[in-house]
């Protein structure tokens, strides 16, 4: 008796075995007719010599709806990313869509959702929260008719919703020029740079770099800290920093997350908040509030209703041109500076 086949093949087994990419694999599932007859002999004989049968509807996608939206990110569940998830899901559930997350662990992964038949067959529309495609990644999303809008990341490809970090940067600055902060620091991201995601961590310590080098103030080297953006990261980063450095009088968080880590270090070493050490972090986030956190808010669910908002029009054909919507950012005091 045969042994159950226990590894399904994928499309990367497909384009690999029959010398093609796969995005041509992907166009001759969705449309044969769009690769050259050939091609779409040898990609089919491929497909049954590996037993391989994309899931999901059949049929142009304009004739059909299956009510459910996909959302795909690299950082849930991060409160921020929770937050903008909530002003997401509330006006899509009110026009009948069920809200499906998708995350993000690494490249491989990213183009595996994206060159998938199955995935972009189970979805009608598609929010993409802080991801970067690569050339090839944006023209196998076009190739698949889905209705896109980017939040939190610049790609003129698309509808997009983005928050102004390098204001937010600037405003952190200016509360700290205006009541004297200095020495002041700073926590970026340490994964700043992944390949398959925007980061804001760049943009807001510019932003924050230059407004006070423009109001004749610095930031030092040994200032700048890294850290994951968990609270245990900036917890500990910030500690190690407190055993071999001097306090700083201000820090600025580039994550409410990481915010609240450097409070708690603080308050381990019994450093008084706001008098010894003033603290504002970025995202205003629930616990933000909670904490009594100064903080930089880019309005999070409203970043999320608009990207709802966006993509229906899409879905409906109602939206045809690329539209990009800056929300402002604002300072919100509290009780650590």
């Amino acid at each position: 008796m045969n042994k159950q086949r226990e590894i399904r093949s994928t499309i990367y087994d497909v384009a690999s075995k029959a010398g093609v990419s796969i995005t041509t694999v992907s166009r001759y599932i969705n449309n044969p007719d769009s690769v050259k007859n050939s091609t779409g002999e040898k990609i089919a004989k491929t497909m049954d010599q590996l037993d391989y049968t994309p899931q999901g509807n059949a049929g142009s996608r304009a004739n059909r709806s299956v009510g459910r939206v996909g959302v795909l990110t690299p950082f849930f569940p991060a409160p921020s990313y929770v937050e903008r998830l909530e002003g997401i899901i509330h006006p899509l559930r009110q026009n009948n869509y069920e809200v499906i997350i998708y995350t993000i662990e690494g490249v491989d992964q990213l183009d595996e959702y994206l060159t998938s038949v199955p995935f972009t067959r189970r979805i009608d529309g598609l929010i993409l929260m802080s991801v970067k495609l690569s050339d090839e990644q944006h023209r196998t999303l076009k190739a698949s008719g889905l209705s896109v809008v980017m939040v939190e990341s610049d790609d003129e490809n698309y509808s997009r919703v983005l928050a102004d970090d390098y204001r937010g940067g600037q405003m952190a600055a200016e509360l700290f020029l205006k009541k004297d902060y200095f020495p002041c620091a700073y926590m970026g991201d340490l994964n700043y740079d992944l390949p398959y995601s925007f980061q804001p961590s760049e943009s807001r310590f510019k932003g924050f770099r230059d407004k006070l080098f423009g109001g004749k103030k610095e930031i030092k080297k040994t200032m700048i800290l890294k850290s994951g953006t968990a609270v245990d990261d900036a917890l500990t980063v910030f500690s190690n920093f407190l055993d071999k450095n001097k306090c700083p009088r201000a820090i600025f968080a580039m994550s409410d997350v990481q915010a609240i880590g450097i409070i708690k270090a603080a308050r381990e070493r019994e450093i008084k908040i706001p008098e010894e050490l003033a603290v504002i972090g970025f995202d205003d986030i629930e616990g933000a509030n909670w904490m009594e956190l100064s903080t930089i808010s880019q309005h999070l669910k409203d970043s999320g209703r608009i990207a709802a908002g966006l993509l229906l029009e899409l879905m409906n054909g109602e939206g045809k041109a690329i539209q990009k919507t800056n929300l402002q950012v604002s300072l919100i005091e509290r009780a650590t500076t």
